[in-house]
């Protein structure tokens, strides 16, 4: 929600820093479309269950500052369930884009709660560290049928990143869809040519001869005489 206030240039509005104190009173008409604009982003995206306690909010920023107060806490068994969930997280009968999707949605949470850190070496150690901890995760998730691709990953140097694992494990399945997709279609080989060779079949109506195909071990009945020549 942060982001998409940002975008749209009304982050401050509801951090306080615009106050409608602060604009000239001709400025006040806009500022109080502006809050209602706001006030209906922030309702719409509550869910249903508390939509009760902040339907009547009449500031944007004391309605943002009401929601932060109520639900924006980190405690550890909020931290504790987000673990659990990454941990006993596995694909099951999921595609890798879903199972991915969702991996990616815990790990985005995990990274909201963490506290800013510094731009410095041992911060770039720690995104680093993070980094494996993903791609480690993503691989223990999967099935058993994609092992092998697993191992291979594994032994690369230096080890890619969980998009670059995810990339590779796709490519993997398209491969696979495409081997079942050919065995599906019931194609069969040719038959060889050698299976059948040509006889000069002779008409007993005609001077000349028509030239057939039969199969190699072909056998006349006694109604059909091979080269018999008409009288």
């Amino acid at each position: 929600m942060r982001i998409a206030l940002r975008g749209r240039n009304k982050l401050r509005l509801v951090e306080g820093t615009w106050k409608k104190k602060k604009f000239r009173e001709n400025l006040w008409e806009q500022w109080e479309r502006c809050n209602a604009i706001v006030l209906s982003w922030l309702m719409n995206v509550v869910t249903p269950q508390i939509i009760g306690g902040v339907v009547f909010g009449a500031s944007a920023q004391a309605l943002w500052e009401d929601l932060r107060e109520k639900f924006d806490k980190v405690d550890g068994y909020r931290s504790f369930n987000l673990h659990k969930k990454i941990a006993t997280l596995y694909q099951g009968t999921s595609s890798i884009s879903i199972y991915y999707t969702k991996m990616n949605d815990l790990w985005d949470e995990f990274e909201a709660l963490l506290p800013a850190l510094c731009d410095c070496e041992k911060f770039r150690d720690y995104v680093a560290f993070m980094k494996r901890q993903k791609l480690y995760q993503f691989l223990m998730g999967l099935n058993d049928s994609y092992a092998q691709a697993m191992s291979q990953i594994l032994l690369m140097y230096p080890l890619p990143i969980v998009n670059q694992a995810f990339s590779m494990i796709m490519s993997d399945e398209n491969q696979k869809s495409i081997a079942a997709t050919t065995g599906n279609l019931g194609l069969t080989s040719p038959i060889p040519d050698e299976s059948y060779e040509s006889a000069a079949l002779y008409s007993s109506r005609s001077s000349g001869f028509q030239p057939s195909f039969r199969p190699k071990n072909f056998q006349p009945n006694n109604s059909q005489q091979l080269g018999s020549y008409s009288k």
